[in-house]
């Protein structure tokens, strides 16, 4: 969040501010928590008495204006499953502007789940809508999100929205901070904000019929409130929400209006309005607007709550919703498109099936894991259905891509491995696939030849669970490096038995110590594994026996970088919104804690990939002590178990770490030094990598706290201090002196870069709490919700957490770390297929990025109203780029489209097509460009 100072009026002119009488637009809502301290059919029920109400209040009286059904549209569907006679009469008030909604299909969170999932949310608004024969309001309403993207601007206005309603992450004092500023995306996009300066949730009139009542309580309450907004308002509009969580109509609303309107006489006038009147008045008086760029998480004294331990609470919510998004963003919808494009029909009504199952987990309430245990109870089946589909379609799209190879060459009895991959560049990467084991496949009596009739090394292990389309559990995995495998494309293998089995006394990996001949001594692959040791080409990795801890060589650059990947765990008496140390907390660590036992092993040894163990049991304490000020001295063990993996040829060590979580109470990190001091921190956001200082931010243009090591918190005696712990979406790296680290992670939103010196990254694995809110933290003044138990949310049970080591030179762009992280974020597709004519060569791609730009693929799938093409791209540097994108087959035409993938005009609007029929994208800095491709 940057201030940036102020703006030109709306229209770049000068005008004198019009001042009182103030135009009060009141706006009569609901705030529709679809779940959250209660289940999702106890809130539907209430809904409907709601929306039954108001249909009854409508038809009863011609004054009763206009209602806002909390800028979603999901719950027209949640009232019409209900009550589908009434549809007719809830979409003509909605034509008729008595009733408002949408522009979203959900309220989200806004951090916790992808931007593609943003863009999918505001579709689904826009699909609903049109399915009733309704308008969405354009405005970007978005009043209780915990903090706000940086990218919001940019995808708001990529659905022809040019505003937004805002509340938490922003604020300051009267005499600083006005209510209208203009809001501005990395990209320079821009909307016209409002910022509550109360929040969404005012009843003033609550008690005006209350004779009881005196005049403070009720028309002083109303006086006060303009008053206060008065001093903060850029023109003579204000805004009044009448309305809040859950709330019911109000029949008195019209007389109540102008009873107040008699006592405010020559100080303002309240009027029943709409949101988007209020916009187009502040519009109409142009007023001069301060800039403020880029994410709104701000803290202070002046702020609302901004509640950031959601991003750690119940993280299996957000493991769930990683697997999710992946599924549709990276497999589902690129296989389909290319499937598409080789003649098989694109089922996109089964695609936004799955969207819609994966979108209605994404409201503040739900992914952010804040609600009652029965609620993210009900979440799971959504995440499992939503994949179950993701990953049907996947495998479909690739059997009938597989069906079209030509694998005549093939002799009777053998397969085709086929690898897919679905990123826009080549790739060579660790690939698996899944065999019925009773084929009997092993390196001693199969090889695996390339298209050109190389040899492959592989390994083979037994696996077991389910997978799409079989009823198969048990299976055989064949793992090997597979190379070159072209952009959006394929590579296919050729699986045969040897004339001649190999020598059965040859051990198959490559040891790091000396050894006898056939005992490790010939490599096939530049990796080699040792006791506690992995290394190949690129990475040395010695895992140590006395706590653990990672050394991670860095052959290209010469830097080693020391004690990765040790465990701290602290003890946490917040709630499922806000961490919150105890009073005597006791920070452990396994590099430092003498109760944590080490032993090392290598689980895996192969030439493609080989794994080491890494097993701590740790003593820790079980919880707190009753009064919740200090850890139990009781303690119980803990045994992590951390996969260390390193693949041939490979620039990066992924992770793998298990633990049975039975401690209450606490939060588990990973810890990452970099080895040198840090001061920022950079991570993958929405179509964004935002640069954030090291430790706790401090207030709004107050001077920072003071260093510490470990964790820092700045805001002494403010509502909600400001705390160190950051989202991330695929990655966050640090760099200092030409030196660089860069942590992936798969579903972990949390990070922290510690101001101890040492750079250190420290990334959340879990957080253990039992309170849904409680107003005794120390880190809160009040409570976010109803003081209820979620013992669920202490998140007992065996716990997986993914999540990879990528060191580099420099910040990580030069490096290009951001196509290293989307490699191991998107794994590489393995399937099978046999013999067969077929018209499609063994290795081919459809679409690759080439040339030296930072472009990434966010979106590629079939256009919603046409036959054409969608590939969304956004710039991940903040300076302009550009690529050639080569395509498997000619375009006749391309084009720049928004969002809702309508035509623009940047860069001409169109792309120049070669004879060759690549083209080139641009991209300004941080930009979102999508193109409409016609073939």
């Amino acid at each position: 969040m940057q201030r940036i100072g102020a703006a030109a009026m709306l229209d770049g002119t000068e005008k004198e501010a019009v001042r009182a009488p103030y135009r009060v637009f009141v706006y009569h809502h609901t705030h529709w928590d679809r779940e959250w301290w209660a289940t999702y059919q106890d809130f539907r029920i209430r809904l409907v008495e709601l929306i039954d109400e108001l249909l009854n209040a409508l038809d009863e009286d011609p004054d009763f204006r206009c209602f806002l059904l909390d800028g979603q549209t999901i719950v027209l569907d949640d009232y019409l499953a209900i009550r589908p006679e009434n549809r007719d009469k809830l979409t003509g008030y909605i034509r008729d502007n008595r009733i408002q909604c949408g522009p979203w299909y959900i309220l989200p969170d806004e951090f916790l789940v992808s931007g593609e999932a943003h863009i999918r949310n505001l579709w689904l608004g826009i699909k609903t809508a049109e399915k009733y024969g309704v308008v969405n309001q354009d405005v970007g309403y978005i009043p209780d999100t915990f903090g706000h993207i940086s990218q919001m601007p940019q995808l708001l206005n990529g659905f022809g929205i040019d505003n937004a309603l805002v509340w938490r992450g922003l604020g300051g004092p009267e005499e600083t901070f006005k209510q209208e500023f203009a809001w501005e995306a990395p990209n320079g996009s821009r909307v016209l904000a409002y910022w509550f300066p109360d929040g969404y949730y005012v009843v003033d009139f609550l008690h005006f019929d209350n004779p009881n009542k005196t005049y403070d309580e009720t028309y002083g309450r109303v006086r006060r409130s303009l008053e206060r907004w008065a001093k903060r308002a850029t023109t003579d509009c204000l805004l009044m929400p009448y309305g809040g969580d859950h709330r019911l109509i109000d029949r008195r609303l019209g007389r109540l209006i102008r009873q107040v309107n008699e006592d405010l006489k020559g100080f303002a006038e309240l009027r029943w309005s709409t949101t988007k009147e209020f916009v187009a008045a502040l519009r109409e008086r142009n007023p001069q607007l301060e800039t403020i760029a880029g994410e709104l998480r701000g803290a202070g004294a002046d702020l609302p709550h901004l509640l950031p331990g959601v991003l750690s609470a119940r993280m299996y919510l957000k493991r769930l919703n990683f697997r999710g998004q992946l599924w549709l963003e990276r497999y589902a919808e690129p296989m389909s498109a290319i499937a598409w494009r080789k003649g098989r029909k694109y089922d996109a009504s089964l695609l936004w099936h799955a969207w819609e199952l994966l979108v209605q987990n994404h409201p503040h309430d739900s992914i952010c894991g804040c609600s009652i245990d029965q609620v993210h109870r009900e979440m799971m089946p959504r995440f499992d259905q939503s994949a179950q589909i993701a990953e049907i379609v996947t495998e479909k799209a690739a059997q009938h891509l597989n069906s079209l190879l030509d694998t005549s060459a093939l002799h009777e009895g053998e397969e085709a491995i086929v690898v897919h991959n679905p990123l826009p560049w080549s790739r060579t990467d660790v690939a698996t696939v899944r065999l019925e084991p009773k084929k009997g496949v092993h390196p001693r009596t199969h090889r695996l030849l390339d298209d050109e009739g190389n040899e492959v090394p592989f390994q083979v292990a037994p696996v077991e669970g389910r997978m799409a389309m079989t009823d198969k559990w048990f299976h055989t995995e064949v793992r090997f490096v597979a190379s070159g495998v072209p952009g959006l494309g394929y590579a296919a293998y050729r699986l045969a038995e040897r004339e001649k089995p190999l020598d059965p006394k040859l051990v198959p990996y490559a040891a790091v110590q000396t050894t006898a001949k056939l005992k490790g001594s010939e490599p096939q692959t530049d990796l080699h594994v040792g006791r506690n040791v992995l290394e190949n080409r690129y990475l040395r990795v010695e895992a140590s026996l006395t706590d653990g801890t990672l050394t991670v060589v860095d052959k290209t650059t010469g830097e080693t970088y020391g004690g990765l990947n040790a465990f701290e765990s602290s003890g946490d008496a917040g709630d499922t919104y806000n961490y919150a140390f105890p009073l005597n907390d006791n920070v452990l660590r396994t590099d430092t804690d003498r109760n944590a036992v080490v032993t090392v092993q290598a689980a895996v040894a192969g030439h493609a990939s080989a794994t080491l163990a890494v097993t701590i049991d740790w003593a820790l304490p079980v919880g707190l002590t009753a009064d919740r000020l200090s850890r139990s001295a009781e303690r119980t063990v803990v045994r992590l178990v951390s996969r260390v993996t390193l693949a041939a040829e490979s620039r990066r060590v992924d992770i793998a770490t298990e633990w049975d979580n039975a401690i209450r109470d606490h939060r588990l990190r990973a810890l990452f030094p970099l080895g040198r001091d840090a001061r920022a921190s950079r991570a993958e956001g929405h179509f964004d990598v935002v640069e954030r200082p090291a430790g706790a931010p401090g207030d709004w243009g107050a001077e920072r706290g003071a260093e510490g090591d470990g964790e820092s918190f700045f805001g002494n005696g403010w509502p909600e201090p400001s705390i160190g712990q950051m989202p991330q979406q695929g990655y966050v790296t640090v760099s200092a002196e030409d030196r660089g680290l860069t942590v992936a992670n798969k579903g972990l939103p949390e990070f922290e870069l510690l101001r101890d010196g040492r750079g250190t990254i420290a990334v959340t694995l879990l957080r253990a709490v039992g309170w849904l809110s409680r107003e005794d933290t120390l880190v809160r003044v009040g409570g976010a919700g109803p003081e209820t138990p979620t013992p669920e949310a202490q998140c007992p049970g065996v716990q997986r957490a993914e999540y990879a080591i990528v060191p580099h030179a420099g910040d990580g762009l030069e490096a290009r770390v951001f196509e290293r992280v989307h490699d191991y974020l998107t794994p590489l597709y393995g399937t099978v297929t046999g013999k067969h004519d077929g018209t499609l060569p063994m290795r081919g791609g459809m679409l690759a990025l080439e040339g030296d730009h930072t472009l990434l693929m966010s979106a590629c799938k079939k256009a919603e109203r046409s036959d054409a093409l969608i590939v969304r791209l956004w710039n991940v540097a903040k300076a302009e780029t550009a690529a050639t994108v080569r395509l498997g087959e000619a375009p006749s035409s391309v084009r720049y489209v928004d969002l809702k993938e309508e035509p623009v005009e940047p860069y001409g609007g169109t792309a120049s097509i070669a004879g060759d029929g690549s083209f080139v994208v641009r991209a300004g800095p941080a930009e979102i460009v999508t193109l409409e491709i016609r073939f």
